[in-house]
């Protein structure tokens, strides 16, 4: 019985996160993140990432910023899958493709304007 309800589980995680993995639409940017840290707070949820020379080659003229947190509020059905697979990336030292919105007035609170932004999808590479 706890197989099957792991299976259920394991088949939830992963159409949610195909149903992230669609292409980038206006005011979307997509970013290659390598996990430095996966922190929950009160508000939000967030990743912190290094982004390499190349971290917005997903995305048509590059990054219009390059911010290196991204981040949901706690009350997000997203904020556990997206420190799941946070610390899937960290653990297993994988790239995560993170689909951001670019308006930093959309952020949720307590992610600051100048490196962080709201998190629209994770995808483990």
């Amino acid at each position: 019985m706890k197989t099957i309800a792991l299976g259920f589980s394991v088949l939830f995680c992963a159409l949610i996160m195909l149903a992230w993995s669609q292409p980038a639409h206006a005011g979307q940017v997509d970013v290659k993140c390598s996990v430095v840290d996966v922190a929950t707070f009160s508000d939000r949820v967030h990743i912190h990432c290094t982004l390499g020379l190349n971290a917005c080659s997903l995305t048509p003229g590059g990054c219009p910023e390059q911010p290196v947190y991204f981040a949901v509020e706690t009350s997000s059905p997203m904020a556990a899958s997206v420190v799941q697979s946070g610390i899937a990336g960290l653990i297993n030292k994988q790239y995560l493709q993170i689909t951001y919105d670019d308006n930093s007035d959309d952020n949720p609170a307590g992610c600051l304007q100048q490196d962080c932004r709201r998190i629209v999808g994770v995808v483990i590479r």
